[in-house]
Order: C-alpha cells, then structure tokens, then sequence
C-alpha cells in the first residue's frame, strides 16, 4: 500500500513538472514574439517620422503637387496619398486657407498610418494622428 502511494505520489510530481515546464515555454516563446514585434514597431515608426521629414524636405523644393503626383509618388518604403486639397474654404479662419491633408502608410507585418496637415502658406506639417493598420 506504502508503494502505490510512493508512486502516485511521483506521478503526481512528474505531471506538476510536466506542467511547469509547458507554461515556461510559452512565456518564452512570447518573450519572443514581444521583443520581435516591439523593434519592428519602433523601425516602422523611425520609418514614419524619416518619410514625414522627406516630405517637408519635398515640399520645400515642390510645394504644389498635383493629386497624381501624390498618389504615384513613394517615399522610402511609405505610400503617401492626398487625401484633401482645400483652396480657400473659409476666408475667416486663416488655418483652412491652403491646407493639404495627407496620408502616409509606412511598413509591411507591421503597418502604421498617419495624417499630416500641410499649411501651404507657411509650410508647415503638422502629424494630425497615428494609428497602427490591422488587416
């Protein structure tokens, strides 16, 4: 009777390390997959900032693109879109006169989009919002 016990009791043990060992594999692996997703996140979004600076750049030496231009243009691994071209919409509020709106998508498993506000007058972008694309 002793035995059984003895040996019911090491089941029992060798199940518990059984157990111990799966969970420490799955945090492992998802240690993993954090760290992973965690530098492509922070390089898609160096790669953000990098193409909104470009497009200043750009706008600088071109600042009045056609909405073909923009939508065939490609910075550096970004997609960058027109998505407004407001002339002079409101005459009393200086901020809307010659404002462009802009999208740029940046990045490929992991994708982040961005609106930019162009200020033509002053040229001027202004990052409106961010957000990561999940499809």
């Amino acid at each position: 009777m002793m035995l059984l016990w003895v040996m019911s009791l090491l089941f029992y043990l060798v199940w518990a390390v059984t157990q111990l060992e799966s969970v420490l594999v799955f945090e492992i692996q998802s240690q993993a997959i954090q760290v992973s997703h965690q530098s492509e996140f922070e390089t898609v979004e160096a790669l953000l900032v990098q193409c909104e600076d470009r497009l200043r750049t750009l706008f600088i030496h071109e600042p009045d693109l056609t909405k073909e231009q923009f939508d065939s243009f490609e910075i550096a691994g970004c997609r960058v879109k027109l998505i407004n071209k407001l002339g002079m919409a409101n005459q009393k509020n200086y901020q809307t006169k010659n404002v462009r709106l802009i999208e740029i998508e940046a990045g490929q498993r992991i994708r982040l989009r961005s609106v930019l506000r162009y200020q033509i007058t002053s040229q001027q972008i202004n990052r409106i919002n961010w957000q990561p694309i999940d499809e």
